[in-house]
């Protein structure tokens, strides 16, 4: 017992000499330190070098807590950040992936649409040459009856005083000059529509392809939690597209039936 109180009035002893020290240790003294030529006739104060390590511990500490609390700082406005960017991301994803897929829906739409146009345009091509041979073989026609008829009238004239008997026939003139001006207007009307409206060989379609228009996201960026928490590098999936116009393939098939 006697031994263990003795520990004990040592240990307090000591913690009271340490505690008188720091109060009475300062930085400042009157006194320099020793140099090293001398370090044996002199040596520096224990007590002012208990000062100068507590004043330097004192001035890391007020570092460090300026760089902790600075730290602190950033890392609140980053979080922030990430929140604010999260918000955004999430209001405008939809709305691009909307877009994205009608920009999708809509080449394919005008690449029908092209093949459709162009198969018009072929077969109305078609049907108007035949309609121009039709037209012809008509004239044609009307021309080999008009002849016909003033053939039989001038038989018919001729013999009739030597024949038996004759029906009465005459040509109807002003009908055939009717017709053939009739025939001659259609004809400079559907060429004039012609040389007007000149449509091309074939309709060009719309055609997507994907641009780079920026570099990946870096894998710093990818390595932040909020970023994997949120899967805020979704927008990879989207590419970038161009519209452009170019000639229909010539494999469009012709519609025969409407």
């Amino acid at each position: 017992m006697r031994l263990k109180q003795q520990k004990q009035d040592g240990r307090q002893r000591v913690r009271r000499t340490q505690r008188n020290r720091r109060r009475r240790c300062r930085a400042e003294s009157d006194v320099p330190l020793c140099s090293d030529d001398d370090w044996v006739s002199k040596c520096p104060s224990g007590c002012r070098l208990q000062g100068l390590i507590s004043q330097r511990q004192r001035d890391v500490e007020r570092k460090l807590w300026k760089v902790c609390k600075t730290v602190k700082l950033y890392e609140e406005a980053a979080e922030t950040s990430m929140t604010a960017m999260t918000q955004i991301y999430n209001s405008n994803r939809r709305v691009i992936v909307n877009t994205y897929i009608s920009e999708l829906k809509f080449v394919d739409g005008s690449e029908e649409l092209s093949r459709t146009l162009t198969s018009l345009r072929r077969r109305s091509s078609s049907l108007s040459q035949r309609l121009k041979e039709l037209r012809s073989a008509v004239r044609k026609q009307v021309e080999d009856l008009y002849r016909a008829e003033v053939d039989i009238d001038m038989t018919l004239r001729t013999c009739h005083g030597s024949c038996r008997s004759a029906l009465p026939f005459t040509v109807d003139h002003p009908s055939y000059q009717t017709l053939e001006t009739d025939m001659d207007q259609t004809n400079k009307a559907v060429h004039q529509r012609t040389r007007a409206v000149t449509p091309p060989e074939d309709t060009a379609h719309v055609s997507i392809k994907t641009i780079d228009m920026s570099p990946a996201p870096s894998l710093e960026y990818r390595s932040i939690p909020a970023v994997q928490r949120e899967l805020l590098t979704q927008f990879e999936d989207i590419g970038q597209n161009e519209l452009g116009l170019e000639e229909l393939l010539d494999s469009v098939e012709v519609l025969e039936h409407f």
